[in-house]
């Protein structure tokens, strides 16, 4: 669940309802439940399916249209207080088949004249009658064009599957990734007391993952190393609703196994050899890379990523970017390309948000130039990432905010 921020709470206050169904969801909504409790959260879950379930088709269209109008506050309170994938499933339950076209009237045809003489075999005219010369055939109808499709948001793309360890990674990946390390550690001939707890540890979340889902729930839970959090992610395209709701939800946050597999999860992430980052020499130069090592800095991007995702309802990760030379002007040519570690924006389209992640070190030689040149003249992205796509603009006056572990707490709260 992310934080809620003055806006958040702006929203809480002034939400009203229209109805008795916005009623009783914003009820739901207030009630006091914090990101531990999460067995509150399951009932409030099932709770909010089944209101959307039973609305008929008007109500769920017009509760529809206020939670996907980005201005009205009841849908700023609405994603402020659910987690991603419940507020992508809820919004899938307001989705009501469009009511049916009234059909077109019949289009009026030429009477046919008759045939004077014997009645000929069949010829090249369409239709198993005869073809009579002279008499074009009937036109049938066009058919109706489809409603047009109502367009929503794009979903945030929380989950980025593979990569390293860090915010959100999947518990399949994480295990798979220290297993890996353990293995290279053993064939170096590395020993002790670390590296048969690394095992253990990771012997011991392999069985409680499966205890707690079955064989397919790998791919479903998702650990955060930062909090120590276990949660659920989306379940691929596909799935059974009824597995995700009883299997998934209600089973598992009930078993005694979630809380054993939080603590084997944070025993995994302990160990260095996971999630180490390159280490410097003496003069800070970056030494040679060894097995578990993470690139230089991802650790704390990962960090301040997570921070964007979390204060923002739309983000994305390494969105490449053209300064313009010219202010305002694409015609005057444009710089260098760079890559912003994060963006976040209130929409898709308009008001972006760039942060810098630097652990340590300065900028790089493109980076010292096309930053300011970014803030004085705008610029454009040049390439499509999560909700952002290529040709989009980028106005005068966005600066690139430079986040250090000194500023973090300052720029993107906890």
């Amino acid at each position: 669940m992310r934080p809620p921020s003055r806006g958040c709470a702006g929203a809480a206050r002034s939400a009203a309802a229209h109805d008795a169904a916005s009623a009783a969801l914003i009820a739901q909504l207030r009630l006091p439940i914090t990101s531990e409790q999460t067995a509150l959260q399951a009932r409030r879950a099932d709770a909010l399916r089944r209101l959307l379930r039973g609305l008929d088709a008007p109500t769920a269209r017009r509760l529809a249209a206020r939670l996907d109008d980005r201005a009205d506050t009841l849908a700023t309170f609405f994603d402020c207080e659910l987690s991603t994938p419940l507020r992508a499933e809820l919004r899938a339950l307001l989705v009501r088949p469009p009511e049916p076209a009234a059909a077109p009237p019949p289009v009026p045809t030429a009477p046919r004249t008759p045939w004077p003489g014997p009645v000929p075999g069949p010829g090249p005219g369409p239709g198993p009658g005869p073809w009579i010369p002279g008499v074009p055939p009937p036109v049938p109808p066009r058919a109706p064009d489809p409603p047009p499709r109502r367009p929503y948001p794009p979903p945030r793309d929380i989950f980025d599957f593979p990569r390293l360890p860090g915010p959100g990674i999947s518990v399949t990946d994480l295990l798979a990734r220290a297993r890996q390390v353990l293995d290279l550690a053993l064939a170096a001939g590395v020993t002790g007391a670390a590296v048969a707890a690394l095992g253990a540890a990771i012997n011991g979340a392999t069985q409680l993952a499966g205890l707690i889902g079955g064989s397919g729930i790998g791919t479903a839970l998702v650990f955060d190393p930062v909090t120590g959090k276990l949660s659920m992610a989306p379940f691929p395209a596909g799935t059974d609703p009824h597995y995700l709701t009883l299997r998934a939800r209600a089973t598992a946050l009930q078993r005694p196994e979630w809380g054993q597999l939080e603590q084997r999860l944070r025993e995994v992430v302990r160990f260095e050899d996971v999630v180490r980052e390159r280490a410097r020499d003496a003069r800070g130069r970056w030494q040679k890379p060894q097995p578990g090592d993470k690139p230089p800095g991802a650790p704390f991007e990962d960090l301040v990523c997570d921070r964007v995702r979390r204060a923002f309802p739309y983000s994305a990760r390494s969105v490449h970017v053209r300064a313009f030379v010219v202010r305002g002007q694409p015609s005057g040519g444009m710089g260098s390309r760079v890559i912003i570690d994060c963006v976040g924006s209130l929409r898709p389209d308009r008001g972006l948000r760039l942060f810098e992640a630097k652990s340590g070190g300065s900028l790089r030689r493109h980076q010292v130039f096309e930053y300011p040149r970014l803030e004085r003249n705008g610029g454009i992205v040049v390439s499509d990432r999560g909700p952002y796509r290529a040709g989009q603009r980028i106005p005068v006056g966005t600066p690139v905010t430079i986040v250090t572990p000194a500023n973090i707490d300052l720029v993107l709260p906890p």
